[in-house]
């Protein structure tokens, strides 16, 4: 390993000096002189190396800005991921699964359901610029399951617990479950906004 690259003075001029580290008297490696010694490396060459270290670090930067991290959001949540600047277009592979909304250059991703999808966003000039796979679960630390043997088969209902159990629309639950928590959340929507109160009969037809 290297521990220091400098230039000695009387020595070769233009001249790069590695110099290797000092070995301690009781190591077990073997090497030829028990005090640090420098070795000469050419400029020409050295500035060969670090053309090429930073051309290859440029293509990794390149390359990772066509394929990012992939991202976990949780079922019924979203997340915010900054751009580089306004997108032109967003494909979405299953928006079942996920959504977006664009905001200026911010990307306002939204969990559907379970699965995994991908997101591909485009510039200005239609190049893409992106590209985010996008995987949806529901792994929260109060969620209970609970399973139901009856004569058609295993039935699942879903609980949030925190930390009494309250029911909670969950896809894969019962069928019949989820049918009466959907008329009910229905209900308590129409109640909180006042639909139920905006009803009326219309007028009798003027004779």
């Amino acid at each position: 390993m290297v521990n220091d690259i400098t230039e000695f003075s009387g020595a070769h001029p233009g001249a790069i000096y590695v110099v290797s580290p000092p070995v301690r008297e009781d190591s077990p490696f073997p090497c030829q002189g028990r005090r640090g010694r420098a070795q000469s490396v050419p400029r020409g060459i050295l500035n060969m190396r670090l053309v090429f270290l930073s051309a290859a670090f440029g293509l990794a930067l390149a390359g990772g800005a066509l394929a990012s991290d992939p991202l976990v959001i949780e079922a019924d949540q979203s997340t915010m991921l900054s751009l580089p600047s306004t997108p032109g277009a967003v494909v979405i592979g299953n928006p079942t699964i996920a959504d977006a909304t664009v905001q200026g250059d911010k990307l306002l991703v939204h969990g559907r359901a379970f699965g995994t999808t991908n997101i591909i966003i485009l510039d200005q000039d239609g190049k893409q610029s992106m590209n985010v796979e996008v995987s949806v679960r529901h792994e929260v630390q109060n969620l209970v399951a609970v399973f139901k043997a009856d004569a058609s088969g295993a039935s699942r209902r879903t609980y949030s617990c925190a930390p009494l159990c309250q029911s909670e629309l969950q896809i894969g639950d019962d069928v019949v479950y989820n049918g009466v928590l959907v008329e009910q959340i229905k209900n308590k929507i129409k109640l909180a906004t006042g639909q139920e109160d905006s009803k009326s009969e219309a007028p009798p037809a003027p004779q």
